[in-house]
């Protein structure tokens, strides 16, 4: 479970029993970015209008849906007129931190399979153009 406290116009978030906490500036907290999935010098998948703070707080150890759908009630408490499209946030999430496990099994397989099939197959699994 997320737990959240307002100090100071800060929010401070912890998740019990993961070493996690983070400080969220009120006024940011339902900041949206255009997040782009894949290395720097390729297209890769670009999905729009997320959560800026759900993708850094979520793709990187913590990767549990309910987190997000807590994670979001705070926001939506928070900031109630963001704009944040939560169906992409999440599916943003899910192939973020698909992709991240694809690169670190990759690194480690016989055989390699290039930047390109990694984007391409993740796209084909969620169905995106």
């Amino acid at each position: 479970m997320i737990k959240h406290t307002l100090k100071e116009n800060l929010i401070y978030i912890a998740i019990g029993k993961k070493d996690f906490s983070y400080r969220i500036p009120v006024q940011k907290i339902g900041n949206t970015i255009d997040w782009k999935i894949g290395a720097k010098e390729t297209k890769g998948i670009l999905i729009k209008n997320v959560s800026t703070w759900t993708l850094q707080l979520f793709t990187k150890n913590i990767t549990e849906e309910k987190y997000i759908k807590q994670f979001k009630s705070i926001v939506q408490e928070h900031s109630p007129n963001n704009t944040i499209d939560w169906e992409a946030t999440l599916l943003a999430a899910t192939i973020q931190n698909e992709y991240n496990w694809l690169v670190r099994t990759n690194d480690a397989a016989a055989e390699k399979i290039t930047e390109d099939e990694i984007i391409s197959n993740l796209k084909k699994k969620h169905k995106l153009a």
